[in-house]
């Protein structure tokens, strides 16, 4: 069997798998409807680019997936027009705050759920180093699984570490989805993962295919598709990446 990955925009993909349609990271809004990104070098409005699908593409959604309550991953436009009573999976930290916007069905996972089918695995990440990562708040990646699929690591916010490193050694994932737009803070503080952190995942995790997203949308990443192009081009790592536009399809 396979599943499928819909990258929507920025952080946000409806991944089908199981036969079950999930949405990762809803950022809904339209173009300039959200501020700018707080202690960031741009005073331009968020998002930059319009959302590729109609809002009607999520009615039919069967579970959504929470990495962390930041509004580039969870905005006020998913808060209003998202079924209510969809399952949301969450890390802990996030449950109160999903059940204060009208959600009632919130799993929240402290290491591992079965749901339809589908093992969910969550897993600590850090969004920054130092102090930077405790202003930022907790972040979570998450392994979703079935024995006919394989497996697909949803990263998240997180920055590569010697943990995550260590999650690739153990899990290989088939596929992951990594956030690489290299975004960064004013002073400096990088709080995603890079190009760089493409080449460390293929090392230690040489079989699984890398699905990048979070550029092109958001103001403070620095990184664009085309300069992630030109960097795996040179490093020859292509064949293992995948660089999707809005709203495409990838297969697995």
């Amino acid at each position: 069997m396979s599943f499928s990955i819909q990258h929507i925009r920025n952080a946000t993909s409806l991944v089908t798998m199981n036969g079950k349609r999930i949405l990762v990271d809803p950022m809904l809004s339209d173009v300039g409807q959200l501020p700018p990104v707080p202690f960031t070098r741009t005073l331009r409005r968020n998002p930059s680019v319009p959302l590729p699908v109609t809002l009607d593409t999520f009615d039919n959604i069967d579970a959504i997936l929470l990495t962390h309550l930041h509004f580039d991953h969870f905005d006020k436009t998913a808060k209003t027009v998202l079924n209510k009573k969809v399952p949301v999976f969450c890390q802990p930290a996030d449950q109160k705050y999903i059940k204060s916007c009208g959600f009632y069905s919130i799993y929240p996972i402290d290491d591992t759920h079965q749901w339809c089918g589908i093992d969910f695995r969550r897993i600590s990440g850090q969004h920054a180093k130092g102090i930077v990562s405790k202003l930022l708040g907790p972040v979570s990646g998450y392994i979703l699984s079935t024995s006919d699929e394989g497996s697909l690591y949803i990263v998240g916010d997180c920055i590569f570490t010697d943990q995550i490193n260590q999650v690739f050694e153990q899990y290989q994932p088939r596929v992951c989805i990594l956030n690489t737009p290299r975004a960064q803070l004013l002073l400096g503080s990088i709080i995603t993962m890079t190009p760089q952190d493409i080449i460390k995942v293929l090392q230690v995790s040489p079989s699984s295919k890398i699905v990048a997203v979070h550029m092109d949308a958001i103001r403070h990443c620095t990184l664009t598709r085309k300069d992630l192009f030109s960097y795996l081009e040179k490093h020859r790592a292509l064949d293992s990446v995948f660089i999707p536009q809005d709203g495409e399809f990838i297969y697995f």
